[in-house]
């Protein structure tokens, strides 16, 4: 009797507003998922408008992307990049300076045609607000990310109604905590999110040194705060998921439109 296949865990980063660090996260994450459970990742990032899960790893996207995905102007596999150091998948998007406001039917078609590729875990990095309708069955969990300041905190306490409203597990994830004296407190937290499930994500300079370098802060110190963070929520989404990884399928072939590039702590009060 043959088993059933095991289809991807799909992660939504989502967050209320820009500048959170959303994207930041969501590329550790996918990285810590890679190398330390031994998980085939691929990250999707659909943020068009700034598109810097490129940008943080130095690679410049000037090929197909999601958009080229989105609308059947590319086929999806020719829009992957292969990050070989750690043979982490990428989708890049499309740089953009215009909002892209895609069509119901191309998310719908996107998203199904998303959830039947052999990876273990696909991470969607999506555009800052409200995700649409429409892609909302496709995904295991979403993790919204904000930094601890009350703008971002309350946005995100909206943020999390709608997955609620949609019947989507969902975590919070505290990002940059103790940066600002005017950080709100953990008992603040818990009293304006309740039950919800959150992570913490201490400031950490290795980030900024990662940005610079373009090369992502688990990357240059696997031990540092933020990483260790990080690792703690890799852990916990692979729990979720359970089970192993995915034996790969096939080899893919480098054809032209498949190439390759090379590119903590919880809270201390």
């Amino acid at each position: 009797m043959e088993t059933e296949e095991k289809k991807p865990y799909m992660i939504l980063m989502a967050s209320q507003k820009g500048g959170v660090g959303k994207s930041t996260v969501a590329l550790n994450l996918a990285i810590a998922l890679r190398l330390n459970q031994n998980f085939r990742v691929l990250l999707v990032d659909e943020d068009s408008e700034s598109a810097s899960v490129s940008e943080q790893l130095g690679i410049k996207a000037d090929g197909a992307g999601f958009q080229e995905a989105l609308t059947g102007q590319a086929e999806m596999e020719q829009t992957l990049f292969a990050y070989q150091p750690i043979d982490l998948y990428l989708l890049p998007a499309s740089p953009s300076s215009a909002p892209l406001r895609p069509k119901p039917d191309h998310l719908i078609k996107f998203h199904s045609k998303l959830a039947r590729l052999k990876y273990d875990f696909i991470i969607v990095d999506n555009i800052p607000g409200f995700f649409a309708e429409e892609v909302a069955r496709y995904f295991n969990d979403v993790a919204i990310v904000t930094t601890p300041d009350r703008v971002s905190a309350e946005g995100s306490a909206k943020m999390a109604e709608y997955c609620e409203k949609h019947k989507l597990e969902h975590r919070l994830i505290i990002n940059r905590l103790g940066y600002s004296k005017f950080d709100l407190g953990r008992e603040e937290i818990e009293k304006m999110y309740g039950d919800i499930a959150f992570q913490v994500v201490p400031e950490d300079k290795i980030v900024e040194e990662g940005l610079a370098k373009r090369k992502p802060a688990y990357l240059i110190d696997r031990d540092s705060q933020f990483s260790l963070a990080i690792d703690d929520l890799a852990r916990a989404f692979a729990l979720k998921r359970g089970g192993g990884p995915v034996e790969p399928e096939f080899e893919r072939s480098r054809s032209p439109g498949f190439f390759e590039r090379l590119g903590k702590a919880f809270f201390g009060r």
